[in-house]
Protein backbone atom coordinates (compact mmCIF):
# COMPACT_ATOMS: atom_id res chain seq x y z
CA UNK A 1 0.00 0.00 0.00
CA UNK A 2 1.37 3.38 -1.02
CA UNK A 3 1.69 5.97 1.71
CA UNK A 4 0.07 9.33 1.13
CA UNK A 5 2.28 11.99 -0.37
CA UNK A 6 3.13 14.69 2.12
CA UNK A 7 1.90 18.08 1.02
CA UNK A 8 4.65 20.19 -0.45
CA UNK A 9 4.81 23.94 0.10
CA UNK A 10 2.54 24.45 -2.93
CA UNK A 11 -0.72 25.91 -1.54
CA UNK A 12 -2.69 24.49 -4.50
CA UNK A 13 -1.60 20.88 -3.87
CA UNK A 14 -4.22 18.26 -3.01
CA UNK A 15 -3.40 15.13 -0.96
CA UNK A 16 -2.95 12.07 -3.18
CA UNK A 17 -2.77 8.64 -1.59
CA UNK A 18 -3.90 5.06 -1.85
CA UNK A 19 -6.60 5.33 0.82
CA UNK A 20 -9.17 7.98 1.67
CA UNK A 21 -9.22 9.38 5.19
CA UNK A 22 -11.33 8.67 8.24
CA UNK A 23 -13.50 11.65 7.26
CA UNK A 24 -14.66 9.74 4.18
CA UNK A 25 -15.34 6.66 6.29
CA UNK A 26 -17.50 8.76 8.66
CA UNK A 27 -19.57 10.10 5.74
CA UNK A 28 -19.90 6.58 4.35
CA UNK A 29 -21.13 5.39 7.78
CA UNK A 30 -23.74 8.18 7.83
CA UNK A 31 -24.94 7.14 4.36
CA UNK A 32 -25.16 3.50 5.46
CA UNK A 33 -27.20 4.49 8.53
CA UNK A 34 -29.53 6.67 6.45
CA UNK A 35 -30.01 3.91 3.85
CA UNK A 36 -31.02 1.56 6.66
CA UNK A 37 -33.50 4.17 7.98
CA UNK A 38 -35.00 4.46 4.48
CA UNK A 39 -35.21 0.66 4.26
CA UNK A 40 -36.99 0.48 7.63
CA UNK A 41 -39.40 3.26 6.68
CA UNK A 42 -40.63 1.84 3.38
CA UNK A 43 -43.42 -0.65 3.00
CA UNK A 44 -42.68 -4.34 2.70
CA UNK A 45 -44.05 -4.37 -0.84
CA UNK A 46 -41.83 -1.88 -2.62
CA UNK A 47 -38.31 -0.55 -2.89
CA UNK A 48 -34.91 -2.10 -3.17
CA UNK A 49 -31.65 -1.88 -1.19
CA UNK A 50 -29.71 -0.26 -4.06
CA UNK A 51 -32.38 2.42 -4.40
CA UNK A 52 -32.24 3.01 -0.64
CA UNK A 53 -28.45 3.43 -0.80
CA UNK A 54 -28.67 5.84 -3.76
CA UNK A 55 -31.37 7.91 -2.00
CA UNK A 56 -29.18 8.15 1.11
CA UNK A 57 -26.14 9.10 -0.97
CA UNK A 58 -28.13 11.83 -2.70
CA UNK A 59 -29.06 13.29 0.71
CA UNK A 60 -25.43 13.50 1.91
CA UNK A 61 -23.31 14.04 -1.20
CA UNK A 62 -23.28 16.79 -3.79
CA UNK A 63 -22.75 15.65 -7.37
CA UNK A 64 -19.43 16.50 -9.03
CA UNK A 65 -18.63 15.73 -12.63
CA UNK A 66 -15.13 14.48 -13.36
CA UNK A 67 -13.87 14.40 -16.95
CA UNK A 68 -11.17 11.84 -17.81
CA UNK A 69 -8.84 12.66 -20.72
CA UNK A 70 -6.23 10.22 -21.98
CA UNK A 71 -3.10 11.88 -23.34
CA UNK A 72 0.09 10.41 -24.76
CA UNK A 73 1.97 10.18 -21.42
CA UNK A 74 -0.72 11.00 -18.85
CA UNK A 75 -4.30 10.52 -17.87
CA UNK A 76 -5.74 13.89 -16.81
CA UNK A 77 -8.88 14.15 -14.69
CA UNK A 78 -10.60 17.51 -14.24
CA UNK A 79 -13.63 18.76 -12.33
CA UNK A 80 -15.04 22.00 -10.97
CA UNK A 81 -14.67 22.35 -7.19
CA UNK A 82 -15.18 26.07 -6.76
CA UNK A 83 -15.25 27.02 -3.08
CA UNK A 84 -13.16 24.06 -1.92
CA UNK A 85 -9.65 24.53 -0.55
CA UNK A 86 -6.93 22.02 -1.45
CA UNK A 87 -6.80 20.76 2.16
CA UNK A 88 -10.53 19.86 1.91
CA UNK A 89 -10.01 17.46 -1.01
CA UNK A 90 -8.52 13.98 -1.12
CA UNK A 91 -7.61 11.82 -4.09
CA UNK A 92 -7.17 8.05 -3.97
CA UNK A 93 -5.45 6.29 -6.84
CA UNK A 94 -5.34 2.49 -7.06
CA UNK A 95 -5.74 -0.37 -9.50
CA UNK A 96 -9.55 -0.02 -9.40
CA UNK A 97 -9.48 3.59 -10.55
CA UNK A 98 -9.67 7.03 -9.04
CA UNK A 99 -11.76 8.19 -6.08
CA UNK A 100 -12.12 11.85 -5.12
CA UNK A 101 -13.65 13.02 -1.83
CA UNK A 102 -14.13 16.46 -0.37
CA UNK A 103 -15.75 18.09 2.61
CA UNK A 104 -16.27 21.85 2.96
CA UNK A 105 -17.96 23.76 5.78
CA UNK A 106 -19.18 27.27 5.19
CA UNK A 107 -20.14 29.45 8.16
CA UNK A 108 -22.49 32.39 7.91
CA UNK A 109 -23.28 34.99 10.51
CA UNK A 110 -25.35 38.11 10.57
CA UNK A 111 -27.93 40.10 12.43
CA UNK A 112 -31.65 39.74 11.85
CA UNK A 113 -34.03 42.02 13.72
CA UNK A 114 -31.27 42.92 16.16
CA UNK A 115 -30.46 39.28 16.99
CA UNK A 116 -27.11 37.82 16.05
CA UNK A 117 -27.48 34.60 14.09
CA UNK A 118 -24.95 32.14 12.79
CA UNK A 119 -25.20 28.93 10.85
CA UNK A 120 -22.94 26.54 9.05
CA UNK A 121 -23.48 24.18 6.17
CA UNK A 122 -21.27 21.25 5.29
CA UNK A 123 -21.03 20.04 1.71
CA UNK A 124 -19.54 16.63 0.94
CA UNK A 125 -18.83 15.16 -2.46
CA UNK A 126 -17.52 11.83 -3.62
CA UNK A 127 -16.89 10.58 -7.11
CA UNK A 128 -15.31 7.40 -8.40
CA UNK A 129 -14.15 6.93 -11.98
CA UNK A 130 -12.45 4.05 -13.77
CA UNK A 131 -9.15 4.84 -15.46
CA UNK A 132 -8.49 3.88 -19.10
CA UNK A 133 -5.09 2.36 -18.33
CA UNK A 134 -2.62 1.64 -15.52
CA UNK A 135 -1.09 4.74 -13.97
CA UNK A 136 1.88 5.44 -11.70
CA UNK A 137 0.06 6.33 -8.48
CA UNK A 138 3.28 7.41 -6.75
CA UNK A 139 4.01 10.06 -9.39
CA UNK A 140 0.46 11.42 -9.52
CA UNK A 141 -0.24 15.08 -8.85
CA UNK A 142 -3.42 16.97 -7.97
CA UNK A 143 -4.01 20.72 -7.72
CA UNK A 144 -6.81 23.22 -7.38
CA UNK A 145 -6.31 25.96 -9.96
CA UNK A 146 -7.27 29.60 -9.36
CA UNK A 147 -10.57 29.17 -11.22
CA UNK A 148 -11.64 26.38 -8.82
CA UNK A 149 -10.84 23.58 -11.27
CA UNK A 150 -9.40 20.38 -9.85
CA UNK A 151 -6.68 18.98 -12.11
CA UNK A 152 -5.29 15.51 -11.43
CA UNK A 153 -2.35 14.37 -13.55
CA UNK A 154 -1.70 10.63 -13.53
CA UNK A 155 1.40 9.51 -15.45
CA UNK A 156 0.80 6.33 -17.43
CA UNK A 157 2.69 3.32 -16.18
CA UNK A 158 5.60 2.49 -18.44
CA UNK A 159 5.69 -1.14 -19.51
CA UNK A 160 8.78 -2.91 -18.20
CA UNK A 161 10.97 -4.50 -20.88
Amino acid sequence: MMAAKSLPQDPTAVRVGSRLSKAFERVEDRIRERAYEIFQGRSELGGDPVGDWLDAQWQFLSPVELVVKEQKKNVVVEGCLKGFAPKEIEVEVNADGLRVFGSHTESKSGTKRGVKQSSSETVHFYQSVPLPCEVDAGASDAKILKNGKLKITLPKKVAEK
